[in-house]
């Protein structure tokens, strides 16, 4: 087996790749930047694969190209084709509308706006391909507080999450995010296909039945450990958790960092008394800024859960979806090539 492909940053070069994160520039060259910066802080080229879902080739490209032109190698070189039928300023003008205007636009939306305020023809397929080569994509949509946010707080608190993912990145400490959600036995209805001529109905159960809540710790790309109850996640639960995390902290003699918000559980006065155990036991606790959930990615976690593996589901009881949302953490793992692991709780916790 031949060295492993490495880069090697100056100090200057790796500051001017993440500098990227905050520019104007296409989506791909902030995920080549990455996957340079990434390479050089340890990560192989498989892992950078899975991390990003893609080719090993692809990864292996970006490397020998940026040993060979540098910066310059992570923008496309123009190609050649037929002459566009917008201009620069057209996709602007969208860009523009998907940033200020307070609603949102789906493809054949654009195209129709495009048309009409621009004069611009453009079928919603080929529209899409051009927004994708600008790095804009289609996804679930994300409630946001935006407007209540601490500008100057959250961009503390980014720099400081920067950092720790930077030092989780070289493998001097443990990262985990934490969060809790819920979930009930009538899913939201979804999309599906059916015979023409007749429509899909599901019948709904004769009760709602009580919330099913989760907790969870990702550790991006390595694990998802979590817990359910019946019920809202109460301090017992959480405390049990964070128990289990300082343990495994004091075993493995790293140093281990939990993301998370400000919840109620989190800060509670019987939480704040083990503050100071779990230090001494190399657990440490980052809180994030107030309103700022797009800072966690492990929402994403649940929203993938909730319209991918969940949706469209109508579940007899309790348990019939508990062993649904098992089998949807389950399936996300292995798509995702990290361990999954499942906490029972003490009788006395979930209650």
């Amino acid at each position: 087996m031949g060295a492993r492909l490495r880069v090697f940053l100056t100090r200057e070069q790796d500051q001017t790749l993440l500098n990227l994160r905050n520019l104007e520039v296409p989506q791909k060259v902030k995920d080549r930047a990455e996957v340079i910066r990434l390479n050089a802080h340890g990560w192989y080229v498989e892992k950078i694969a899975v991390h990003f879902d893609w080719d090993k080739q692809t990864v292996r490209d970006v490397l020998h190209k940026w040993r060979k032109q540098g910066l310059e190698s992570l923008w496309e070189l123009p190609g050649r084709g037929l002459k566009p039928k917008w201009k620069e300023e057209d996709i602007v003008f969208l860009e523009q509308c998907l940033r200020i205007k307070p609603r949102t636009y789906n493809s054949s939306q654009l195209s129709q706006k495009l048309n009409a305020e621009r004069n611009v023809q453009l079928s919603p397929d080929r529209l899409r391909r051009v927004l994708k080569k600008r790095g804009l994509i289609g996804n679930e949509l994300l409630i946001c507080h935006k407007g209540k946010q601490d500008p100057v707080a959250r961009a503390k608190k980014q720099a400081d999450l920067d950092m720790l993912e930077l030092a989780a990145a070289t493998g001097e400490l443990d990262l985990k995010y934490l969060d809790e959600s819920g979930f009930c036995a009538w899913s939201e209805p979804g999309y599906t296909y059916y015979f023409q001529g007749e429509q899909k109905r599901l019948e709904q159960t004769k009760r709602r039945g009580r919330r099913l809540s989760i907790i969870g710790f990702l550790q991006p790309l390595l694990s998802f450990v979590y817990g359910l109850v019946i019920g809202g996640v109460n301090r017992k639960s959480y405390i049990q958790m964070m128990e289990q995390e300082a343990a495994d902290a004091q075993r493995t003699g790293r140093i281990r960092v939990i993301v998370q918000d400000n919840g109620p559980i989190h800060r509670c006065l019987d939480v704040q008394k083990l503050w100071s155990k779990w230090e001494c036991m190399g657990l440490y606790i980052f809180f994030l800024p107030k309103y700022c959930s797009e800072m966690n990615p492990i929402e994403l976690e649940w929203q993938h859960l909730k319209k991918n593996e969940l949706s469209g589901r109508i579940f007899d009881d309790e348990l019939d979806l508990a062993y649904a949302v098992i089998d949807g953490v389950q399936a996300r793992g292995e798509k995702g090539n990290y361990s999954t692991e499942r906490v029972k709780f003490n009788p006395k916790s979930s209650t």
